[in-house]
């Protein structure tokens, strides 16, 4: 039989999560963009399985979708329906890792959704006098794409449970059946290892909008671990400093990096930049746009401009792959950073 995971009971619930973050980036023929938006070896393959980033590749069209105007379309599609039902499969009677699974999410972004880039309140085209313009086709700003097309998040019990699921010996699973698959709609990925501390556990259900949040600490920091605890017992009260703002938000976790170059094959320098990520989840995109407007985030921006070096946000919706822990609880203060000096 295959190994099925330990029972719900036999879990603390309000321990930390070991969680792999994995920003994406869709298979397409855009130039890369570092540090993000980079082809990843052997990624975003045309028919014949060689990929496209290679110049001596033909067809130098994706395997996903050849049409252009398609491949944003396909990506979405494919990362949901085909891929995602692979990863929660039990691949026959020796698959002992796909249990070990806990949960399973896919945030795709939203392009009609805030960004850094484009937050609201949102402003219509007006002349000098407060008018709508006659000539928009002359006044259209450059669009700017946020660095990922999507999060994935997979959860873990364990350190041990994690290092299972991504086996990276051949026979495993994950090396020889997952990996291709990446190959088809991703162009490249970023990831690290964390630890989910929940702050606003949900009511039950995965609200579907999700606020995706990236934080490198700023200078005045001495080590991520100073930079994380301060977060964790400061942050959530900027976050949930009024009604309004626990009203809007349903969930509020902070994914707190512990990667390592130890780690080997599950480091990735590039995510490894991330010292949190913090996932927000509204029950529509009103509701978001309301907070984001409000003078509740107003307060988050003034303690990012303090604290953080670089951030940048997007609008995602939310798929719920698999999830065994249905109730979720806040994360145990015993298991969370401390601050310099607390006791």
């Amino acid at each position: 039989m295959p190994w099925s995971g330990f029972a719900l009971a036999d879990r603390d619930s309000h321990e930390p999560r070991i969680v792999l973050p994995a920003f994406v980036v869709r298979c397409d023929t855009t130039p890369d963009v570092a540090p993000f938006r980079v082809a990843r070896p052997g990624y975003c393959v045309n028919e014949n399985g060689e990929a496209i980033a290679d110049p001596a590749a033909n067809p130098q069209v994706p395997a996903l979708e050849p049409n252009p105007e398609l491949r944003w379309e396909a990506f979405d599609e494919y990362w949901r329906k085909i891929h995602g039902p692979k990863i929660v499969h039990v691949d026959g009677p020796g698959d002992t890792a796909t249990g070990r699974l806990l949960r399973y999410e896919q945030q795709h972004r939203i392009p009609g959704g805030p960004t850094s880039a484009a937050a609201p309140p949102y402003r219509p085209q007006v002349d000098a006098n407060g008018l709508l313009v006659t000539d928009p086709q002359a006044r259209v700003a450059d669009y700017v794409r946020p660095s990922f097309d999507g999060l994935a998040q997979l959860a873990f019990a364990t350190r041990a449970d994690f290092n299972a699921f991504f086996g990276v010996l051949p026979g495993d699973k994950y090396l020889e059946k997952i990996v291709p698959d990446e190959k088809v709609f991703l162009k490249g990925f970023v990831f690290n290892i964390s630890e989910e501390h929940i702050l606003i556990p949900d009511k039950g259900t995965r609200d579907p909008i999700i606020l995706v949040k990236t934080l490198e600490r700023g200078p005045q920091f001495t080590s991520r671990e100073a930079f994380q605890a301060r977060w964790l017992a400061e942050r959530t009260k900027v976050v949930a400093s009024s009604p309004t703002s626990r009203k809007l938000i349903e969930r509020y976790a902070q994914l707190h990096n512990i990667s390592n170059p130890a780690d080997g094959a599950f480091y990735d320098p590039v995510g490894d930049r991330y010292d949190v990520v913090e996932v927000l989840s509204f029950a529509n995109p009103s509701h978001l746009e309301e907070y984001l407007a409000s003078p509740d985030y107003a307060k988050v921006m003034t303690d990012d401009a303090r604290y953080v070096a670089r951030t940048e946000f997007f609008t995602a919706v939310n798929y719920v792959i698999k999830n065994d822990e249905r109730n979720e609880h806040e994360t145990s203060p015993r298991r969370r950073h401390k601050l310099p000096g607390e006791k």
